[in-house]
């Protein structure tokens, strides 16, 4: 990059779906909502006290999480924090352990724990998908192509030692 001034694009998030390369540039947001369904799920089976399952979805659910965080930290934020000059901190910041642990021993602890990190996803997602979404539509098509199909070691130079 070179050290020209960047204008950062500004995409309200109404106007994101009515957007040209939504369907193919803002993928994200479907890994997104999948994360919601499961909470809300998790949530609406604690409500009804059928536990049985939820713990072994519960800790599917943070693995897959987990992969999808991985990513983001390991190639898409260093992408567009190299691209477009910010910093993505903000939304690193709520990569961390989930507020629900392997608690069974009492239900309602369970639930209110499954509620609390339902507001806590539902709200570093926000913060995520308003740092990254309008970045990832700002991108002309041939640059997503290149930035989706090529590993972070071909996008950004390696730092002189």
């Amino acid at each position: 990059m070179s050290n020209v001034a960047v204008v950062l694009p500004q995409i309200p998030r109404e106007d994101w779906q009515s957007h040209p390369r939504f369907r193919t540039q803002a993928l994200l947001l479907g890994s997104h909502a999948n994360f919601r369904r499961v909470s809300r799920f998790l949530i609406d089976h604690a409500v009804r006290e059928q536990f049985a399952s939820l713990h072994s979805l519960f800790d599917r659910w943070i693995a897959t999480m987990r992969s999808h965080e991985a990513y983001e930290e390991r190639k898409l934020y260093p992408y567009l924090e190299y691209r477009w000059g910010v910093s993505l901190d903000e939304a690193r910041g709520g990569h961390a352990d989930p507020a629900v642990g392997n608690e069974s021993a009492h239900e309602n602890r369970v639930l209110h724990a499954l509620r609390a990190h339902d507001r806590t996803l539902g709200a570093h997602l926000d913060v995520e998908e308003d740092a990254i979404v309008p970045l990832l539509l700002a991108l002309d098509p041939e640059e997503f192509d290149r930035y989706y199909h090529s590993p972070i070691s071909m996008l950004i130079p390696a730092e002189p030692r």
